[in-house]
Parts: C-alpha cells; sequence; structure tokens
C-alpha cells in the first residue's frame, strides 16, 4: 500500500523516487496521483515527505484531482532553457529537472520510474547523471518499490475490483444467454441468415457490453475453440465458427474506463455436450482448482501452491512444468498472478528460484489451473480472483457458476 512507500524507500536505499509520463498505460503514475488524466507529468517523491506533481499548464484542473501538492511546468518558461542549451532539447530537459531537484531538495540516490521510449529514457538518465554530481541515477530492474506497495490494496482499491468483477461476471451470464438463443444446424450455431455464429460475433457482442459497463479491454479478451483453445494465450480467431462439443476458453480481463483495476476471470464452456475425454480433464482442473483454494493459507509461500497444482496434475497422468519447463501440453503455465493497475502483478506463483512472494494481507490474486492438449482439440482453464482481508481470510471476489456444459436448442 501508499503508506509503505517509505519504508521500502529506507530498505532500498532510495533518497527520491522520480515517476515520469501519462498516466494512461502507466500504472505508477495512476497509482501515484490517484487516476487524474494527465497525458504527462512528473512526480517526485522524497522519502520522508509528500509527492509533488509537475503538470502541464493545460492540465492544471486534472492535476487538482489528483489531491497532489501540484507545481504548473509552464510557470517554469521552457523556451528559456532551450534557448540556453542553443536547442538542444535533451539538454534543456535536462536544466528543467536540474531546477527540480533543487527547488525540492533532492540529492542521494534517485530512482526512476514511469513508461517512457527506452531509447529516450536512456540517453536522458544519462545525461542527468552526468550533469548532477549531487545526485545518482540508479533504476530497479525487478519487483520495484511500487509493484511491492502495489501488490497490497486497501478497502477503496479491493472495492473497486470487487465492483468490476460484479460487472465481469454480468457480462459472463450475458454472453452465456447470448449463445443460447442461437439455434444450431449441422453441429454449429448460426445466425438469423443460417450462416455460422463466429468467434467474432461473440467478441463484438461482449466488446458492447463492455462499453455499457464502462471497462475496457485494453489487452484483448481470449475467446479461443477447438485447438486455439489448447494454446493458453491464443486469443480465437474471429472467423472461427462455433461447434457443438468443442471447448472453448473465455478469459475475460478488462479494467475500468480510462486505465483503472483489472478483473480477471475464465470459463470453459462446451455447446451442448462435452466429449468424454474433455469432461475427465475438466473434472482434473476442477477438482485441482478446489483443492489448491481450500489450502490457502496467510503468510504461504505462493511458489508452493504451484508445485501443489502440478503434483495434483502429474497424479492423474498429465504433463506439467514441473517435471518438463519446456512442455507445451497438459499444464504449462503458473498457478496465478496478482491483480490491480495491471493485470498480471505481485504476487506471482511461479515455482522459481527467487520467488519469495507470499500471500499477505491485502492481496488480490487469481487461481487459475488449467490443460491444454492443442493436438487433441481442446483446452480447459477455470480461473477466479481472491482477495485476502486484513483479519486472514480469503474472499472469492468472482460470482459465476462453474458449468461445463451450455444447452443450447437442438443440440
Amino acid at each position: 500500500m501508499k503508506r509503505d512507500l517509505d519504508r521500502l524507500m529506507a530498505e532500498r536505499g532510495i533518497d527520491a523516487a522520480v515517476v515520469m509520463g501519462g498516466v494512461r498505460d502507466n500504472p505508477t503514475m495512476y497509482y501515484l496521483t490517484n487516476g487524474a488524466k494527465l497525458s504527462h507529468a512528473t512526480v517526485i517523491k522524497r522519502r520522508g515527505e509528500a509527492p509533488v506533481l509537475f503538470h502541464a499548464s493545460m492540465e492544471r484542473d486534472e492535476a487538482a484531482k489528483s489531491g497532489l501538492t501540484t507545481r504548473d511546468l509552464g510557470d517554469y518558461n521552457f523556451r528559456k532553457f532551450i534557448e540556453e542549451a542553443q536547442g538542444d532539447r535533451l539538454q534543456a530537459t535536462v536544466l528543467l529537472y536540474t531546477r527540480l531537484f533543487e527547488e525540492l531538495g533532492v540529492q542521494g540516490r534517485v530512482a526512476f520510474y514511469g513508461r517512457r521510449e527506452q531509447g529516450a529514457s536512456y540517453a536522458f538518465l544519462r545525461a542527468l547523471d552526468a550533469a548532477l554530481p549531487q545526485i545518482e541515477v540508479i533504476g530497479e530492474f525487478d519487483n520495484d518499490i511500487f509493484a511491492v506497495a502495489r501488490a497490497t490494496k486497501d478497502a477503496e482499491e479491493v472495492a473497486r475490483i470487487r465492483e468490476v468483477g460484479r460487472r465481469v461476471s454480468q457480462i459472463m451470464a450475458d454472453v452465456v444467454r447470448f449463445l443460447r438463443r442461437h439455434p444450431t444446424a449441422n453441429g454449429t450455431l448460426i445466425r438469423e441468415d443460417g450462416s455460422p455464429l463466429t468467434v467474432g460475433d461473440v467478441k463484438q457482442f461482449v466488446r458492447a457490453r463492455l462499453f455499457e459497463n464502462r471497462l475496457e479491454d485494453p489487452e484483448e479478451m481470449i475467446f479461443a475453440i477447438g485447438r486455439d483453445a489448447g494454446v493458453p494465450h491464443s486469443h480465437g480467431e474471429d472467423d472461427a465458427p462455433l461447434r457443438l462439443g468443442q471447448t472453448i476458453v473465455f478469459d475475460l480481463f478488462p479494467q475500468e474506463a480510462g486505465g483503472g483495476y483489472f478483473f480477471d476471470m475464465t470459463r470453459t464452456f462446451c455447446l451442448g455436450y462435452a466429449p468424454p475425454e474433455v469432461e475427465r480433464a475438466y473434472r482434473d482442473v476442477l477438482d485441482c482448482f478446489n483443492e489448491v483454494v481450500a489450502a490457502l493459507r496467510p503468510g504461504a509461500a505462493t511458489r508452493r501452491y504451484q508445485v501443489m497444482a502440478c503434483e495434483l496434475f502429474e497424479a492423474r497422468g498429465h504433463p506439467t512444468v514441473k517435471s518438463d519447463p519446456t512442455t507445451k501440453e497438459g499444464y504449462v503455465h503458473s498457478l496465478g498472478h496478482g491483480l490491480g493497475l495491471e493485470i498480471h502483478g505481485r504476487p506471482i506463483f511461479a515455482d522459481v528460484p527467487g520467488n519469495e512472494d507470499t500471500l499477505q494481507p491485502g492481496v488480490v490474486f487469481t487461481v487459475e489451473p488449467g490443460l491444454y492438449y492443442p493436438e487433441q482439440g481442446f483446452g480447459i482453464r477455470i480461473e477466479d480472483t481472491f482477495w485476502l482481508d486484513e483479519d486472514g481470510r480469503f474472499h472469492n471476489l468472482t460470482d459465476f457458476p462453474k458449468d461445463l456444459v451450455i444447452p443450447v436448442a437442438g443440440a
């Protein structure tokens, strides 16, 4: 949570944190500015002090909505810095930040975060480091202070995620009704004109419902059928017809409009009926899901649940990444991930060296075991989103049944 930032900065020897870029697709900037609609800004936070937001003049009203102390970059007359740098915009930008750092008393180890083109960031940070002997420019490669802080959510954040989940579950129910109202012919769902209903038709329906519910789909939903369902991140081909008896992996993970909080849920469906081999695999996935959820404990290492899932699947004859990290069939991915302003965040559940993540109060995370057999023409995944509260209780934020078969007319 935000209250942890000063502690994290002290533990890592960071004297000041600088976050740059717009709010859109920039979770750290969104987090610090409370979602203010800014196209470009800089936030500077010294350890032990409140952040200060530097913004463009045209966005001063939006900046005020952040609740932070704000300063208008228009008051600094950037043209003056360009003239001083003889037209060199890189050097002019260094001069501007020299001024900002002097005003705030920024010294020591200064860490940079946010989103910017990598080459431009590299050039700027090198030039700034060379120009200011009183600071040391540093960066964090993995699990930075903001990723750690965002991993645990306060009550307001959880309420927003829960509300997104409510809307997502409603859209999932709408999709089931949409599928059920279509007739069948020759083993395929059909439109009114008799042509096959396709994956693209369903996605178009979902996008309309997302818009109506003030949600966005920046990562593009997964609605994959048959062999495509057997490749975990195949998003599905728009022209693929919806055939009876084939597995459909429907992974829906939208966020609040404007770049806010995500939700993530997956269901696997078969239209009309499920073949025996699919029923068996589905039962194995559902059993794994239920056993893992029953074993969740506060403070437990997340990687233990990945090991548990692999052992459960291997006991039933499925290949897993535990025995063969390169396998392309069976259980081929990690059990879950943290969720918030990014679709994939901390904690991670991978059973890999260096993963020391644990289930701490405030975490929001997914549990999503799956089995994938693309050459047999099917894949299965079940996913719910969970929250661990301050009292050590786990809450399933996903309110939707886990029925495999969707009955359809004529099947």
